[in-house]
């Protein structure tokens, strides 16, 4: 019997289902039928489209910077509705690490960037493996010679933590997770517009904040002092923890606290170091205003910092 074997692409598949008889003809003139449950159906993995969930910003006026000034993006783009999670990173990994792309040296996972007008092309760190430091409510991911592990606080049971924003990555991790799923980081208008549109507030929901809308210093949500499950405060009651629900005017969560986010912008002209966005679980709220700004050499690893992406 002969077996066809289709190689489909798709974007998304519900249900396929299939009857009867095909024939197909051959290059020599012949043809042979077949029932169609001979045929092995290969399907190609889920696009980043389906993997994550997005949020359209439409092109069009924003407010940017402590003056409110007003700004133009004049196309319409996508952005990540969380950050960019500890299992979605260990996914990543597993992935890179299997073709080859990244590779395990002296504590740290290593690849190769690029270069750009500041740092020459070569290999970098792109995280920083290890354990969380005791006292402290975040997961950090290490090797264990065969795969990565999402490792947990004490008192926390393995998986608890699969949900909440990745920490110790690097400015060239974010960049090569964006690279190996076909995205990219936002600039810091880019992220400031999905922060809060043209609404001129502190913050994406307005301009007060309290501890039911964002993770910051002793804010009091369940895993203070650390990282909260992302998009968490969406009005849920979470543990006894009743948050208030709290996007930005397209529908993005955590774009105040929670973690600092990388961003592909400069600092200035002259800098080296790329801006930060958000403000993170160990900052006082006036850090997590919408346009305040952070910013770190692209190889900075620590326990506050993680990243969102963006695609066209």
């Amino acid at each position: 019997m002969l077996k066809i074997i289709l190689i489909i692409a798709v974007l998304f598949v519900s249900s396929l289902l299939y009857s009867g008889e095909m024939t197909i003809h051959l290059t020599n003139g012949t043809s042979e039928s077949f029932e169609i449950s001979d045929i092995e159906m290969i399907t190609f993995g889920e696009t980043p489209d389906t993997l994550f969930e997005w949020c359209t910003v439409p092109a069009g006026e924003y407010t940017y910077g402590w003056g409110d000034t007003i700004k133009t993006i004049d196309y319409d783009y996508q952005i990540m509705k969380n950050e960019v999670t500890n299992q979605q990173y260990v996914d990543y990994l597993e992935e890179a690490y299997a073709a080859g792309d990244i590779w395990i040296e002296g504590g740290y996972v290593v690849g190769y960037y690029e270069g750009d007008e500041h740092w020459s092309a070569g290999n970098y760190d792109f995280y920083d493996l290890g354990t969380p430091i005791s006292g402290y409510n975040y997961a950090r991911i290490s090797w264990d010679g065969d795969s990565f592990i999402i490792n947990v606080p004490s008192g926390y049971n393995p998986g608890d933590f699969d949900d909440h924003p990745v920490v110790y990555v690097t400015w060239f991790g974010s960049w090569a997770f964006a690279e190996h799923y076909g995205l990219r980081l936002p600039t810091e208008h880019e992220w400031e517009k999905a922060a809060r549109g043209n609404t001129g507030w502190n913050y994406p929901w307005g301009d007060n904040i309290d501890g039911s809308r964002a993770n910051y210093l002793w804010s009091g949500d369940p895993w203070d002092n650390g990282t909260t499950p992302v998009g968490m405060y969406n009005g849920q009651n979470i543990q006894g923890f009743q948050t208030t629900d709290s996007p930005s005017p397209y529908g993005v969560y955590d774009m105040a606290g929670n973690v600092w986010e990388w961003t592909d912008s400069w600092w200035s002209s002259s800098s080296s170091t790329r801006v930060l966005r958000s403000g993170g679980w160990s900052g006082a709220p006036p850090n997590l205003r919408s346009w305040s700004r952070g910013h770190g050499y692209p190889a900075t690893s620590i326990d506050g910092i993680g990243f969102r992406c963006v695609f066209d």
